[in-house]
């Protein structure tokens, strides 16, 4: 992916403002050199790429901003841009942008418990060799207390998130509803590098041979991990496939492409067929069209001739809220030319955007960044603007009764009895009986989601 450079839009011009500090001097404040240079760059970056750049404010003086982050938060078009931001960890993101980041190694859901300010958490999976996994954590394990103290709606933000260390108090549902502790476990962060390929297996199963991939990031430097995976596949013989994208933020967009092009029909791949076309802002639209022609890679991203394809006409995909961005653009761009079959709990998230990381380079303070949304896609059927997600053809709970890669996991179950005709009747699959009805579930990590959730053009 090129990058633009240059200044292509007119600035406005520099003002100050004098305030008046006391009844006989005037002096004249304005930001710190700091401010003023990630200012400009902010100004500058939007006004040439931002997707919505007519839609920016051009009475906000950019010289009477003391807050980068506030004054980056007042240019974006809200509230359709859910997703652009800005950091001053540049290399903190480009690790989360690979999968790499300080963390305790178990990635939860938050439930307010009806009729109370309770708040419980229930881990969905555990990445292996975290610290959370040599503790024992798993799947559908439940906590509620952190360092002695319950969470509630109150606390929950400061107890769970941006701390190194703390003890977890798990627990379980008695015939009352009541928690008990089973357990307290002590946690340390640690960086964690996370293989998105978490799991893989081919299940054989009254007759059919079943692929099952739980993949949970789109990350370009394991795109090897992946064709190893499907060459399995194939080398197992299976004839369908279940992509479980039900954790999966999004990621790279030539990671999506080379997944999809290993599962699509092989004349798709094999003809580079168009997967998703890419729609800029006017200005970067016209500067792709008159430079590369209307064929360009930055205006069309077509299917690649992967080293294995599965060459299959259908496949069941599993998808949650979380869901989203590059896990959402394989569904949206395999749709014209395959089956797919989508299972899950809700409706995925709907962002059909991109972004790019831009850093605030030849400047003193080059770990500022911003990930400003850039473009939107469509697939070869012109269909986009999916703003509220996909809704699956099956809705099924995601429970966290049985291990991921389980068919007595809810999501995976159904799509096997979808393939194969049989009804699989286990005891795990039902939910557990003293679980609360009604939670709500809280999504106290948008900040946070939106900084991974992205569709990376690389």
């Amino acid at each position: 992916m090129q990058y633009l450079t240059g200044k292509m839009k007119v600035l406005m011009a520099v003002t100050f403002v004098a305030l008046t500090l006391n009844s006989c001097k005037d002096e004249e404040v304005k930001p710190s050199s700091e401010v003023l240079t990630i200012n400009n760059f902010i100004w500058e970056t939007l006004n040439e790429v931002y997707l919505w750049d007519d839609q920016i404010p051009q009475n906000i003086n950019r010289n009477q901003e003391f807050n980068s982050e506030a004054y980056f938060e007042k240019l974006l078009f809200k509230p359709t841009d859910r997703w652009s931001f800005i950091t001053n960890d540049y290399e903190g993101l480009v690790n989360r942008l690979k999968g790499i980041e300080e963390s305790f190694g178990h990635n939860f859901n938050l439930f307010k418990l009806p009729g109370v300010n309770d708040v419980i958490g229930v881990v969905k999976y555990v990445i292996p060799g975290s610290p959370a996994d040599d503790a024992g954590i798993k799947r559908g394990d439940i906590f509620y207390k952190v360092n002695g103290m319950a969470i509630n709606t109150t606390n929950y933000r400061e107890l769970l998130y941006d701390v190194k260390s703390y003890t977890l108090s798990f627990g379980a549902f008695d015939q009352a509803g009541q928690l008990t502790t089973t357990d307290e476990v002590l946690l340390t962060s640690t960086i964690i590098s996370e293989d998105p390929v978490h799991i893989h297996k081919t299940i054989d199963f009254e007759g059919a041979k079943i692929g099952y991939l739980s993949y949970n990031q789109f990350i370009a430097d394991y795109n090897d991990a992946l064709v190893r995976v499907m060459q399995e596949f194939k080398t197992d013989g299976i004839s369908e496939l279940v992509l479980d994208l039900r954790y999966n933020p999004g990621g790279s967009i030539t990671t999506a492409i080379l997944l999809s092009s290993m599962i699509a029909p092989a004349n798709v791949s094999q003809n580079n067929e168009v997967f998703s076309r890419l729609i800029w802002n006017e200005f970067v639209s016209r500067y792709w069209l008159d430079a590369e022609g209307e064929d360009s890679d930055n205006l069309i991203s077509r299917f690649v001739t992967p080293e294995v394809s599965l060459d299959l006409q259908r496949v069941y995909i599993l998808v949650t809220s979380n869901t989203a961005s590059a896990s959402e653009l394989v569904i949206n761009c395999l749709d014209p030319y395959m089956e797919v079959v989508v299972i899950g709990s809700e409706n995925t998230t709907g962002k059909y955007v991109g972004s790019i990381t831009y850093q605030a380079k030849n400047t003193d303070w080059d770990n500022w960044a911003v990930q400003p949304i850039v473009l939107k896609t469509a697939n070869a059927n012109g269909i986009s603007d999916y703003s509220d997600g996909f809704a699956p053809e099956f809705t099924v709970e995601d429970d966290f009764d049985a291990e991921l890669g389980s068919l007595n996991e809810n999501m995976l179950a159904t799509a096997v009895e979808l393939i194969t005709g049989v009804t699989i009747n286990e005891p795990a699959r039902v939910s557990p009986s003293y679980f609360p009805k009604n939670t709500t579930t809280i999504h106290p990590d948008q900040e946070v989601r939106k900084q991974v959730m992205h569709l990376d053009l690389r």
